[in-house]
């Protein structure tokens, strides 16, 4: 456990210092933080003309952090690419833990711009977040950012043997969370089958917690369905986990561990 941690660690600082080389204080928050607020308010302004703009403001809020946690599938083929993959996986720890640590800032980054979302745009647009309950909105999110970032390490870890299409996994992963957790249509619009389907996907469940919580809901409902959400990440946790062990076995026997197309 002492090794994981420390191999945690260092993964984070690595993370860390690759996030500050890209972004200063002022480029992320004058560029991606405020693109990602952007979008918010497009939605925002959308629900606003069809009477729901207190629905899609939410939802589109708590989807802004699903891009940053996704990010993580870049960053894991992005490892493969440049050689360093052979690297880590001689590390003392998992290869989860390894990967995990990678985009721990993108995470952070991820909770960071959504909060903000929800402390700088209802008043804008007029929805009203109940006190003190709104005390507890970044925890939900933190929760539902965990999740959906064992989700993105889950298809890393499948998408590590087709490095080309790691944009595009990128862009389909967080792209069907929007689409059908509920960030902007009900899951009620969905076929049966499609619900089902979505109960296993992250946001879904965590969604529905913050929509309780705003709209004052019971309590009950609001911790079942966060505790739903976190056995749900870590259902894609465990997924990720022998997703990566089967591309490391299969990398060690066939020499494909070194570097990828």
């Amino acid at each position: 456990m002492r090794d994981q941690l420390r191999v945690l660690k260092h993964s984070a600082i690595a993370s860390w210092a690759e996030f500050t080389a890209f972004y200063t204080w002022k480029t992320w928050t004058f560029t991606w933080l405020s693109r990602l607020l952007i979008q918010v308010c497009f939605y925002a302004l959308i629900g606003r003309m069809i009477g729901s703009v207190d629905y899609l403001l939410v939802g589109n809020a708590v989807a802004i952090m699903a891009i940053d946690a996704c990010v993580v599938i870049l960053l894991a083929i992005g490892e493969r690419r440049s050689g360093t993959l052979s690297l880590m996986v001689a590390a003392p720890s998992t290869h989860l833990t390894i990967y995990l640590g990678r985009g721990l800032i993108h995470l952070v980054s991820g909770v960071v711009a959504s909060v903000t979302a929800f402390l700088v745009l209802p008043p804008l647009f007029g929805v009203h977040l109940p006190w003190p309950q709104a005390l507890l909105v970044p925890v939900l999110i933190t929760a539902v950012g965990l999740s959906c970032y064992c989700y993105g390490a889950c298809v890393a870890s499948f998408v590590l043997g087709f490095p080309a299409a790691r944009w595009l996994a990128l862009n389909i992963s967080y792209l069907t969370l929007m689409t059908f957790c509920g960030v902007n249509v009900p899951t009620d619009f969905w076929p049966d089958w499609v619900r089902r389907v979505v109960s296993f996907l992250p946001m879904t469940h965590g969604l529905t917690a913050m929509r309780a919580l705003i709209a004052n809901g019971p309590a009950s409902t609001v911790v079942t369905q966060v505790v739903l959400e976190l056995l749900v990440g870590a259902a894609w946790f465990a997924l990720a986990a022998v997703g990566f062990n089967r591309m490391v076995r299969r990398g060690r026997r066939d020499g494909s561990i070194e570097f990828g197309a």
